[in-house]
């Protein structure tokens, strides 16, 4: 009986403390909000927020929304913001669901547990950064940049008062993901990169199967496989799904793509003599999915300069070299910069209007003068116009290749020697050609260069010649006493094939480097116009026929057109 008093006496006592402590705890001198108390009721916040004839609107909102139903289904307590249907009335909702979401947290925070710099995570996943502002009357509290105007303790957690609505932003992979239609296909060019994998160090083994290898209860994440990227030694440095990255992301609509795609394709037919293929799909694809990203926060002055940015650099996960980010010229391409779309994690801007770079699309334009023998009689003197020479032929020296998949190189030049005349005045010799190409079916198509600036590199056979060239783009002097042995046909000078690594074959044929190069840099030059147009070059030689010895004979091999940065 004894034992029965005590714990009676004790639980009484107890009570007593606890109602004691419970009352220091919620009375107003514990927090004081404008000199206002926590007010605490006796009743869940369901019953609270429903029954205020202040607070119709969001109750309303809540019901809508099954915010209620889960709060039912959820044996725990809240955090919830309320605002009056004053504020309510005014505000922009935009998406009901998403700004319901923002109003709830799973955790119960009392005021007294704020402190200035905290956060608030939400349903909708956002955290709410909380501000105390001490006033000579009291302590402010501000969650998300709005202001608590008063506090209520329900049974179940706390119901903050707001005095303004807060639009916590999506992140910018939310938003990606939240495009309507008239942004799919930019969806769709960035999802095909994103692949599920295995995240093992988060995967908690559950045993192992009948053969000995082990099971999990498998997480998988997911990765950009273009995107996502990491520093060399494979530490991720930025991906677009993340919060903790500051990132901007520039958004095409279906038409923008489509019209850019098009466009991109009719240079390559144009310029390049051919149609389109996989290969050139992908990369203007992938161009512009690095255009859209960038891994820091781009502003309206940047957007609108004269200054290249460059999108997200880094490596891509297993790569052995760095990837560039992508160049976005503010003069040429046109962003809407007067709506930007604040994101938690950075910005977005819709794109106006854009094109796929001119060095994107051409990575080089490289023809061989050998063609000329596929030339009629009549393109022959079209195309080629000689200058005090005679004896036009082939000089064939063999071929490189193949290697690999890479096609075998033939090594012909077209030759030309001096007319008697030539040597006896000692005239200046040479010629000037057309850009041509040969199509697949053999014919001779002239080449249309779009405008822009380039690097003309060129080829010879290099036999310790002895003469020098002038050398000539569409009229303008690019290179005076040129030394035509700088460039053995293509197998020196600088660049490659798109796509070809010579490392990569190094061991089939230890001469790999030298296969289909670019060719000796001749200078830059620049295509004047508006529309796509042919080119002449013209080389002139004025020592050629200085001697007659047996290397004193006109031989060229090829001519190549690289984009320089600046054609954009």
């Amino acid at each position: 009986m004894k034992k029965n008093y005590f714990i009676i006496i004790f639980s009484l006592l107890f009570s007593f403390a606890c109602n004691e402590k419970w009352d220091d705890h919620y009375s107003s001198k514990d927090i004081e909000i404008n000199n206002e108390a926590i007010k605490v009721v006796n009743s869940s916040a369901i019953e609270y927020i429903s029954a205020n004839d202040e607070l119709k609107m969001i109750s309303t909102l809540f019901d809508e929304q099954g915010i209620y139903d889960m709060i039912r289904t959820r044996n725990q307590s809240f955090t919830i913001l309320v605002y009056p249907d004053d504020v309510m009335s005014t505000a922009f909702i935009e998406d009901p669901p998403y700004f319901a979401k923002t109003c709830i947290s799973d955790l119960a925070f009392t005021p007294t547990k704020f402190t200035d710099g905290f956060s608030i995570k939400m349903w909708n996943g956002k955290y709410l950064r909380v501000s105390i502002v001490e006033k000579p009357d009291g302590k402010e509290i501000y969650i998300g940049e709005s202001k608590v105007k008063s506090i209520v303790k329900a049974n179940d957690g706390y119901i903050y008062l707001m005095e303004s609505p807060i639009y916590a932003p999506k992140s910018l992979y939310e938003y990606l993901n939240d495009l309507g239609e008239d942004y799919s296909l930019f969806k769709e060019l960035v999802f095909s990169y994103e692949e599920k994998v295995f995240d093992r160090a988060n995967s908690i083994k559950i045993g192992v199967d009948p053969t000995g290898n082990t099971v999990y209860d498998s997480v998988f994440v997911t990765k950009n496989v273009l995107m996502d990227r990491y520093d060399s030694g494979g530490r991720e440095t930025w991906n677009m799904r993340s919060e903790f990255y500051s990132s901007t992301m520039l958004i095409f609509s279906n038409d923008l793509i489509e019209n850019a795609l098009e466009s991109a394709y009719h240079y390559v037919r144009v310029a390049l003599n051919r149609e389109p293929n996989a290969n050139d799909s992908t990369k203007f694809k992938e161009w512009i999915i690095k255009a859209a990203f960038y891994d820091r926060i781009l502003t309206p002055e940047d957007l609108n300069g004269t200054t290249d940015i460059y999108s997200v650099a880094g490596y891509q996960e297993g790569a052995s070299a760095s990837t560039p980010g992508v160049q976005w010229r503010p003069t040429v391409q046109r962003v809407n910069t007067t709506n930007p779309v604040t994101l938690s994690n950075g910005v977005a801007y819709y794109v106006e209007w854009f094109k796929i770079p001119n060095n994107v699309v051409i990575y080089r334009i490289k023809n061989r003068f050998y063609i000329w023998e596929n030339c009629s009689e009549e393109e022959k003197d079209l195309y080629f116009k000689w200058l005090n020479v005679e004896r036009v032929d082939i000089y064939d020296n063999g071929s490189f290749g193949p290697i690999g998949p890479w096609p075998k190189i033939y090594y012909k030049c077209l030759r030309a020697y001096p007319t008697a005349e030539a040597y006896e005045q000692k005239l200046p010799v040479g010629v000037e050609c057309t850009g041509i190409a040969l199509n697949e079916d053999g014919t001779i198509s002239v080449v249309m260069i779009p405008p822009g600036e380039y690097h003309l590199r060129m080829g010879f056979k290099s036999d310790k010649l002895p003469w020098r060239l002038d050398i000539y783009f569409n009229d303008q002097l690019v290179a005076t006493n040129f030394d035509p042995n700088a460039g053995h046909y293509d197998r020196y000078g600088v660049g490659h094939p798109e796509g070809y690594i010579w490392r990569d074959w190094y061991d089939i044929d230890k001469k790999a480097e030298n296969y289909d190069r670019d060719g000796a840099e001749v200078g830059i030059v620049v295509h004047e116009g508006i529309e796509p147009a042919p080119i002449k070059i013209k080389m002139i030689s004025y020592d050629l026929t200085q001697d007659t010895g047996s290397r004193n004979r006109l031989i060229i091999y090829h001519w190549c057109l690289r984009p320089t940065e600046n054609n954009y």
